[in-house]
């Protein structure tokens, strides 16, 4: 590893006009998470910052405990000790995400429209990059529901967390542990019972079945029931609006469909009265017992 020395002209004297340590906080942590200031690289002595950023010490070491916390930095002892740039890591990213948006509380809709626009791709991609042993690790994960528990919530929500990991994506990886983290959460504060969590094992079953048939419309199509389910029955338990794609017109454009569909497609099992429906539309999902049926305007 590196030990190179940023330089001295890179942190600036603090404004008193502002929280102090915040702003020496904001100095360090950008450039290590833009990357100008690599892992392993060491800040200059605490005296030296003290009159880089024109502070007291106590302020100063302030500052430095936070950003160790945050898993920035890592401060070592001894007589080549001081504080060193640490290797940021995904858990790292969403933590230092979550402490930003700690103040700034994020509604159960703003949550649900960001899945929406997001997960239904995944599971398209994850249909078609899926391999058997992929099919088995999420049969392992779909399980059975034995209560409302955290380790239920942990499972439910390993699922769409092992989903994204199929894309290969980094990005989209920590977007969705991210938002898993805040809804893993909001879970387990509102305790929302064993009802609601055999719903969601349903859909992921649903969803399991479109990924076995490699169908990547169905899958995509469950998805999106699944994560607007999700977030209706969230909103509704919280008193807060829903997310509804359909009352603001961005209906999600499905692939494979007619262009006349009100784009209320879902999935259903035979038997479902929904495929008798005069104007349905559907097909079947592989050689599943599953359908896509959508009615026409």
């Amino acid at each position: 590893m590196s030990q190179s020395m940023p330089p001295s002209h890179m942190f600036k004297t603090v404004s008193k006009s502002e929280k102090v340590s915040d702003n020496i906080i904001a100095q360090i942590r950008d450039p290590v998470l833009s990357g100008q200031l690599k892992p392993g690289d060491r800040l200059a002595s605490e005296k030296e910052l003290i009159e880089q950023f024109g502070v007291s010490k106590a302020t100063m070491r302030e500052a430095l405990r936070v950003l160790e916390v945050m898993g920035l930095i890592e401060i070592r002892k001894g007589t080549t000790g001081g504080a060193f740039v640490a290797e940021v890591d995904m858990k790292t990213t969403i933590n230092s995400i979550i402490n930003f948006i700690h103040f700034k509380p994020i509604s159960i809709k703003e949550i649900t429209m960001l899945r929406y626009l997001i997960e239904p791709a995944v599971a398209r991609i994850a249909s078609v990059k899926r391999i058997d042993k992929d099919i088995e690790n999420l049969r392992n994960i779909t399980g059975e529901v034995v209560s409302s528990s955290p380790a239920e919530v942990s499972s439910v929500i390993g699922f769409h967390r092992y989903l994204v990991r199929m894309t290969g994506n980094t990005l989209l990886i920590l977007l969705i542990d991210f938002v898993d983290n805040l809804l893993s959460t909001m879970k387990a504060e509102l305790d929302l019972g064993r009802e609601f969590y055999q719903n969601v094992r349903k859909a992921h079953e649903v969803i399991l079945e479109c990924l076995i048939q490699r169908d990547s419309a169905a899958a995509e199509i469950a998805m999106v029931h699944d994560l607007l389910e999700v977030g209706r029955y969230m909103a509704m338990t919280m008193n807060t609006p829903p997310f509804d794609p359909y009352e603001s017109g961005e209906v999600k454009s499905m692939m494979d469909w007619p262009a006349n569909l009100n784009g209320r497609m879902r999935i259903v099992a035979a038997g479902d009265p929904a495929l008798e429906k005069e104007g349905s539309v559907c097909r079947r999902v592989g050689a599943s017992q599953l359908y896509l049926v959508g009615c026409e305007d």
